[in-house]
């Protein structure tokens, strides 16, 4: 089915024509999903979904609203959905990066994860 824009974006995975409106409403990428266990339940994890979206306004001579990131956070049965733009979110991939390598350089080495070097190449050197 036509969206209100008249086309979907490129990294729109939904299969519109399941769509009964006429029309659709919402744009989204693919999901990638992580697990994370609560403290004292690691048998129930519970899971952060992350996705593109872009919604579009009910009138369609609205313009439609800008893509964001979408994290929906799933815990104990209920979600919560946090929107961040582009922006926002690579600033949170950041600030997540930086404290994982915070922790791992503050790890003991046996606690570390390492790194296969990939074997050599004809020359003898690492092949890339």
């Amino acid at each position: 089915m036509p969206s209100h824009t008249g086309r979907c974006p490129r990294w729109c995975a939904r299969t519109h024509s399941a769509d009964t409106s006429g029309a659709s409403f919402y744009h989204a990428s693919e999901s990638l999903s992580v697990a994370v266990s609560r403290p004292g339940d690691p048998e129930m994890p519970d899971l952060l979904d992350v996705q593109a979206a872009q919604y579009l306004p009910d009138d369609p001579a609205e313009p439609a609203w800008p893509p964001a990131i979408e994290i929906a956070v799933h815990a104990a049965g209920r979600y919560r959905l946090i929107g961040l733009t582009p922006s926002q979110a690579r600033e949170l991939a950041r600030a997540l990066a930086r404290a994982a390598d915070m922790l791992t350089a503050l790890a003991p080495a046996s606690a570390r994860t390492k790194t296969r070097r990939p074997p050599p190449g004809p020359e003898g050197k690492p092949d890339r």
